[in-house]
């Protein structure tokens, strides 16, 4: 019998894997704009009725020069109001898992280093404040892409995204998205399978299966969104907007009191006087004290503009003669003011703008205690999954997320912007 020698190849059976006791989180799950409208604005439930939100848009404007000896009195007038209407919409997160995964899940330390449907369904919550701080951004169509004008179609994947406004920071791995021409039409569905959505680099999406006629221009839509027209949760754009066409909650933009303030900076770089202006226009709209508690929220590359203008400016102040330590940037980028007023930084938000918020003038209808896991009604919240061709359960479950609301702005006033924005090099 020849000799047995042992090796550590021969010995694997009996050798144990080493792990990382901490597993690093590898993707982003800011909703800092989420939050801070959850902490600040009203929140109201409501039925299949809309909500109707009221606005008084004139006092009795009515006066002229009058001869108390014996004159004629004008014909009176009366203070004036208007109203907006708006219903919930509802969005899902769907989760589902096969029956092996739970149990071996639910082995305790000796089998998994964590249960990982209940990570999933943690997670879940996590995922749909940052759906929600994302789907802020877009304009209310459920536009959160757009294919760039170097992408060569005929099926290419990855899909090019144009960098600005959003680049692909709008989107996450694993999400269903619809590809639709520039006038809404629809080409079909696909699976996101990577996202490259780093700054300094072009902007893609790789997905399962390219929609047939995918071209440069086309859009990158919320799934369920209806093509043609299109109407989704309302964000930032929609609110901050100087248009004076289409309808704001059903008031025509022709009415100047629901056209916001802003500045145009048509593609220059961010400046002092545009900052000014954006303040300034809101104060001749509703008088000094309308300017108490807003903020600023911008993109990191605004915020960069911002610091760059203070380069030219820098001072080393001088010690006992002896040159201090330098440092060109701003250590905390947190504590950021323009006119005194805090710097709110967003990763999601739109390159090419930076928006004078009021989140005391933001509202929120909900249906229900959203969001929620979506229950039958015995309270079943776990659901078999069905074969559909032959009827037949599945060893898989599933449960659904549900978040159902609508976004307001009570006082399109109060607010204002400076957009068309040129980014920073480097972004």
């Amino acid at each position: 019998m020849s000799n047995i020698i042992g090796t550590a190849s021969t010995t694997q059976q009996l050798q144990l894997e080493a792990l990382n006791e901490v597993i690093k989180l590898l993707i982003e799950k800011e909703a800092k704009l989420d939050s801070r409208i959850s902490e600040r604005g009203s929140i109201t439930p409501v039925s299949l009725r809309s909500f109707r939100l009221r606005f008084q848009t004139a006092f009795p404007g009515n006066v002229a020069l009058f001869n108390l000896d014996g004159g004629i009195l004008p014909a009176g007038n009366f203070s004036q109001w208007d109203q907006g209407t708006l219903t919930p919409l509802a969005t899902v997160i769907p989760v589902e898992y096969s029956r092996l995964v739970d149990i071996i899940g639910e082995g305790g330390p000796k089998v998994v280093s964590e249960n990982p449907v209940t990570k999933t369904l943690a997670d879940v919550a996590v995922q749909m404040a940052k759906n929600r701080d994302q789907f802020l951004q877009q304009a209310g169509d459920g536009k959160i892409g757009q294919v760039d004008p170097t992408y060569t179609g005929g099926g290419a994947n990855p899909i090019i995204l144009t960098s600005q406004p959003w680049g692909a920071r709008l989107v996450s791995q694993g999400q269903q998205v619809q590809v639709m021409s520039n006038t809404y039409t629809l080409r079909g569905t696909c699976y996101i399978t990577n996202v490259n959505n780093k700054l300094g680099s072009a902007q893609s999406i790789t997905v399962d299966a390219v929609p047939a006629g995918t071209t440069s221009g086309d859009f990158i839509m919320v799934a369920g969104v209806a093509a043609t027209t299109p109407v989704f949760l309302y964000g930032i754009p929609y609110f901050h907007n100087t248009s004076t066409t289409g309808t704001y909650l059903g008031i025509n933009r022709t009415q100047n009191y629901v056209v916001a303030n802003g500045v145009a900076a048509g593609g220059a770089p961010l400046s002092l006087p545009m900052l000014r202006a954006a303040l300034s226009r809101v104060e001749q709209s509703l008088g000094t004290d309308a300017l108490k508690s807003q903020v600023w929220h911008a993109h990191p590359s605004q915020i960069q503009a911002y610091e760059e203008m203070g380069f030219a400016k820098q001072e080393i102040l001088m010690t006992n003669g002896k040159m201090p330590g330098f440092d060109g940037l701003t250590a905390n980028v947190g504590q950021f003011t323009i006119a005194g007023r805090e710097v709110m930084r967003n990763i999601h938000a739109d390159q090419t703008r930076i928006d004078f918020m009021e989140f005391g003038s933001w509202l929120k209808v909900v249906w229900g205690k959203a969001p929620f896991w979506f229950k039958n009604r015995s309270g079943q919240w776990v659901f078999q999954i069905y074969d559909p061709a032959s009827g037949n359960p599945t060893a898989n479950e599933g449960c659904y997320y549900v978040d159902a609301r609508q976004y307001a702005v009570d006082n399109p006033q109060a607010i204002s912007s400076v957009t068309g924005l040129k980014v920073p090099v480097y972004n």
